[in-house]
């Protein structure tokens, strides 16, 4: 079962701002807690491995799990969120590559709200919905129910 964990809490995110590939925006003080919060609730999950999106918020948040675990971050262009010259479609293609790819159980993706809210949709044939910031998101891949742990607010 793949671990879905939406970044934390971005610079851009407060300001409602759409960030697309823009690679730069931190993660905020609330970002940073929203991420040791995950890597606190993943530290039983006997994680074994760790992808990023390459975009700061979702590396930054990645590495503090990466802390935490003892995993190196492995950056991955596929998780990037929907471009802003992009369709979704075109990220569609993208989730569905990770999906088929053979990756063990216990693997954590760092991501962004619109790629994880597509291939929790796909995995558990859903609507799709974007997640929240600092959240993990799981699929059981025998009954495709869904689970959402949400950070403390």
């Amino acid at each position: 079962m793949i671990l879905w964990v939406r970044h934390g809490q971005s610079t851009w995110n407060v300001m409602d701002r759409m960030q697309g590939h823009e690679i730069s925006p931190p993660l905020t003080d609330l970002g940073r807690e929203q991420a040791a919060h995950a890597a606190e609730a993943l530290a039983d999950r006997g994680v074994v491995r760790l992808l990023s999106s390459p975009a700061n918020r979702a590396r930054q948040t990645a590495e503090i799990i990466g802390e935490r675990l003892g995993l190196e971050v492995e950056i991955e262009p596929l998780l990037l969120e929907k471009g802003l010259d992009e369709n979704y479609t075109n990220v569609l293609v993208r989730v569905q590559q990770i999906l088929d790819r053979d990756l063990p159980d216990h693997t954590v993706v760092v991501s962004h709200g619109d790629t994880i809210g597509l291939a929790v949709g796909l995995l558990s044939g859903q609507r799709p919905e974007p997640a929240d910031n600092g959240s993990i998101t799981s699929v059981d891949p025998a009954t495709r129910e869904v689970t959402v742990t949400l950070p403390p607010r």
